[in-house]
């Protein structure tokens, strides 16, 4: 079984902090379905993953281990808060995943719990996508821009008031559109990611942090709102604008870390 050395890499808190949907456990290997293939992993130390399926180019760029780890915590860790996030979820990368398959996932994400997202993306890629084998699994690729093409499969996908929106980025988003956007600024970017059907500021925020590259991203959902206001604003209640703007400003060019880590630590205290 092929190995990879790592440092400051924790595997299951990457793929279970609720930036990806596709992974599934069984014993102790994590399988996940990404950029047009499956592969299993699991961590046999604080220092290597074996691995099979990938190799050490895609997986060097998925898991972002070429990021200086060590610089971005430095810059994040501003208070005792923070300080104990990391110290919790020491580890925690985030991942370059395909760009269309995360924006079809938080559009499922809205007014959803994550089984029912992982439902939604299992039942489109049934529906749609092709299936692969790995080993003893069988399991299907996500389809791409295009593919999402028959809005009544959409709805058998379970996805609800979703379907509409899943039908209107799948008729007017493409990979060069996706791909052009890490070429602007941010604020550029997400305006762009905005002019899509269905896509508000948390969902172009998650597209532009998880796939995209742009670290100063800073989605807002239920946990993050609650987390802000009661570690900085004193349980005063604020707006998402307002907790968005405090975020980027107070973290700087990696507020999408601190956000991951605030994320984690707040559904650690539920």
């Amino acid at each position: 079984m092929p190995k990879l050395p790592v440092k400051d890499f924790h595997l299951c808190h990457t793929l279970l902090c609720g930036q990806l949907f596709r992974v599934k456990k069984i014993d102790d290997w994590f399988y996940v379905a990404a950029k047009n293939r499956i592969f299993k992993i699991r961590q046999s130390s604080l220092e290597t993953l074996e691995y099979h399926g990938a190799d050490k180019k895609f997986l060097t760029e998925f898991f972002a281990l070429d990021e200086p780890y060590d610089d971005i915590i430095a810059h994040i860790n501003k208070d005792s808060h923070m300080n104990s996030a990391i110290k919790k979820f020491h580890g925690l990368r985030i991942v370059r995943q395909d760009p269309w398959e995360c924006l079809i996932s938080f559009i499922c994400s809205a007014a959803a719990n994550i089984p029912k997202i992982q439902l939604n993306l299992e039942k489109l890629s049934e529906y749609f996508g092709e299936k692969v084998k790995l080993h003893d699994l069988e399991w299907y690729i996500f389809p791409g821009p295009g593919q999402l093409n028959n809005y009544k499969q959409i709805v058998m996908a379970k996805t609800g008031f979703r379907a509409k929106h899943i039908k209107a980025a799948n008729d007017t988003v493409d990979r060069v559109f996706l791909t052009a956007l890490n070429k602007l600024p941010y604020a550029e970017a997400k305006k762009a990611l905005l002019q899509i059907p269905g896509i508000g500021s948390k969902v172009a925020d998650c597209v532009l942090l998880f796939s995209l590259g742009f670290s100063e991203a800073f989605p807002i959902d239920t946990w993050i709102k609650k987390i802000l206001q009661e570690i900085y604003f004193k349980n005063k209640i604020v707006s998402n604008k307002e907790l968005h703007t405090f975020g980027m400003n107070y973290f700087g060019k990696y507020a999408g870390y601190a956000q991951q880590f605030l994320y984690m630590h707040a559904r650690g205290k539920k």
